[in-house]
């Protein structure tokens, strides 16, 4: 029954429809020994995304119908936070036949999130190379690499590895893009794609066809730039080697596939003050205590500002109109603000805003920031006039808008320099400090100028 299982989970068809999914629920309900034939043909990523639905009481009922055959590709395409749910349902064996299925890349992955215990019994059970990958952090080149590898002599020729190949076929690595050539104590001397080595004579030595200068990536560099490494260079994998060129893994396209999606929630999700790879169904106690951090700055922010309107009390109860005009100058502001954010954070991820020529763009960002701030001060200032028949009110509405837009723009681009320059993330907490600054420079303005001008 598991092989029939691990056989056809791997033919993408429909995936897990919606159908499927209510189909599987009601199994689990009334008839959970049903549910093996349910799971047959699913690939493990819609496994995982099965589980990832169901609360823990129902995760638990499906464990045991997963096939040992099936469970490491499940686990491995599972975010960390669900993983963790799962693992901890699981018996020592169980793991450790997951395991054993898995290439060295997913073994790190899963491994580096067991509990600690755990997962010090597991890596004494581990081959030598997959205890040195657990060594790097896991959002490096080294925890996204796998050691399985095809690296050849530079002697052998286009058929003597095509013969390798076929008769080694069970113990090569799922997906090969390409050929090591390597030469002394494991030194990287070229490489040759699958694609071109195909096409080659078979007579023809490694060593003559072989691209002498592949793109390679050092094991500590970060994750993003390896991501970035890729788009770049337009490559399907890349040899991980050590400072002196020896050659430690590969990683493939799978992987930074991966990392891209990775990123990109991690950004969303923290930017919103909650963990990358959210369990929709993790305790109320361990979501509670991850949220309250987030929300107690936003407090702290939010006081902050209110302290900026406490000191023009007497000033709003003069004219009403300050409390009602007041959060439309830091609204726009914000959004003004939002926009010069956005631009600076993806030039920074994309290594194309740096210290050099950020003055450029602080300039431009500046004159936008002041015409649009022109422009909607005009449109303001007028309704203001017709609403409230004030010229002076409107004028300073005008006045304020352009301004808190132009320190918004500059607000815009020098926090998240600020923080990078720090080693922080911008995309994080970049937002955050933003708004509170946009906001108590839009109150601070507006209602500075109207104690000066109009009371």
């Amino acid at each position: 029954m598991g092989k029939d299982i691990e056989h056809q989970t791997h033919i993408v068809g429909e995936g897990l429809t919606e159908e499927h999914y209510l189909n599987i629920l009601d199994t689990l309900d009334h008839d959970p020994e049903h549910v093996k034939l349910l799971l047959i043909p699913l690939h493990p990523s819609d496994i995982a995304e099965l589980f990832a639905r169901l609360p823990l009481e129902e995760r638990e009922i499906l464990v045991p119908y997963i096939s040992k055959e099936v469970m490491g590709e499940v686990l491995a395409e599972m975010s960390d936070a669900v993983r963790e749910s799962i693992t901890e349902m699981l018996s020592k064996r169980q793991i450790d036949q997951a395991l054993e299925t898995l290439e060295s890349d997913d073994v790190a992955d899963i491994v580096q999130n067991l509990d600690e215990d755990t997962a010090k019994r597991v890596k004494q059970t581990l081959p030598e190379e997959h205890q040195e990958l657990l060594t790097y952090e896991e959002d490096t080149a080294g925890g996204l690499m796998q050691v399985e590898t095809v690296a050849l002599s530079g002697d052998w020729t286009v058929e003597n590895t095509l013969e390798y190949m076929r008769e080694n076929i069970d113990g090569l690595p799922e997906y090969i893009h390409a050929v090591y050539v390597t030469g002394y104590k494991g030194k990287l001397l070229g490489s040759v794609g699958l694609s071109r080595l195909v096409k080659l004579p078979l007579e023809s030595k490694l060593s003559d066809v072989m691209w002498q200068d592949p793109v390679t990536v050092t094991p500590e560099m970060d994750q993003e730039e390896v991501a970035r490494i890729f788009d770049k260079y337009d490559i399907f994998s890349c040899a991980v080697v050590q400072a002196d060129g020896t050659l430690l893994g590969v990683i493939t396209i799978d992987d930074i596939l991966h990392v891209l999606a990775e990123e990109h929630e991690e950004d969303v999700m923290r930017a919103a003050g909650l963990e990358e790879g959210l369990d929709l169904f993790a305790p109320v106690a361990s979501t509670t205590r991850s949220r309250f951090p987030w929300l107690f700055i936003n407090l702290l922010t939010a006081i902050l500002a209110s302290t900026v309107i406490a000191l023009f009390e007497d000033q709003i109860q003069q004219l009403v109109a300050l409390a009602v005009l007041m959060p439309i100058v830091a609204s726009m502001g914000g959004n003004a603000g939002i926009q010069a954010l956005t631009v600076t954070v993806r030039g920074l991820s994309l290594k194309q805003l740096t210290f050099q020529n950020a003055f450029y763009l602080l300039k431009k960002e500046v004159l936008v920031g002041g015409f649009n701030g022109l422009l909607l001060a005009f449109i303001l200032g007028a309704a203001t006039v017709v609403f409230y028949d004030d010229l002076g009110l409107g004028i300073v509405i005008c006045v304020a808008t352009i301004m808190t837009h132009i320190f918004a723009a500059l607000a815009g681009i020098c926090i998240p320099l600020l923080l990078e320059k720090m080693g922080k993330d911008p995309a994080i907490s970049a937002g955050v400090l933003l708004t509170t600054v946009t906001d108590i420079a839009g109150f601070f303005v507006f209602l500075g100028l109207a104690a000066i001008f109009l009371l």
